[in-house]
């Protein structure tokens, strides 16, 4: 019996734990700032995400989407520009980037967001513009 109880209380405090850790995931929590329209503290779940995790698009998307919703649509479009580099056959990111160049070129022509052939400069600082290599792990 007693190790009947001691197996359940273990096996609660790994459920707990597992829980408790996806509660703490920064997409998790941005993205349910976005639904709340808490645009602020959406962006910066999505950049502690990123930094995390320097190859997630979908957090640079959504940090992206949180920064322009802002106003802040030059590091909006950085970040997009970076995602689409990362994942060029996300039709999300690559819909979000035409549009949001889309806009600002009508909307805002003092600002000069034209279709950026090459990457975007010390996006990857003392590395050029490349990304850095994956972690070991992520090598197959």
């Amino acid at each position: 019996m007693r190790s009947i109880i001691q197996f359940v209380s273990a096996s609660l405090l790994v459920l707990s734990a597992s829980t408790g850790a996806y509660a703490q995931d920064p997409n998790v929590e941005g993205r349910n700032f976005l639904a709340e329209g808490n645009n602020s503290a959406a962006s910066k779940k999505f950049a502690e995400a990123a930094k995390i995790n320097p190859f997630d698009a979908s957090a640079l998307n959504n940090q992206a989407v949180a920064l322009a919703a802002q106003g802040d649509n030059e590091k909006a479009l950085n970040l997009l520009e970076r995602a689409n580099r990362l994942a060029p056959n996300r039709a999300d990111i690559t819909a979000n980037l035409n549009e949001l160049r889309n806009w600002m070129n009508r909307n805002s022509p003092q600002v000069a967001a034209v279709q950026r052939k090459s990457p975007v400069p010390g996006a990857y600082p003392n590395q050029g513009d490349i990304p850095p290599e994956p972690p070991p792990l992520w090598k197959k």
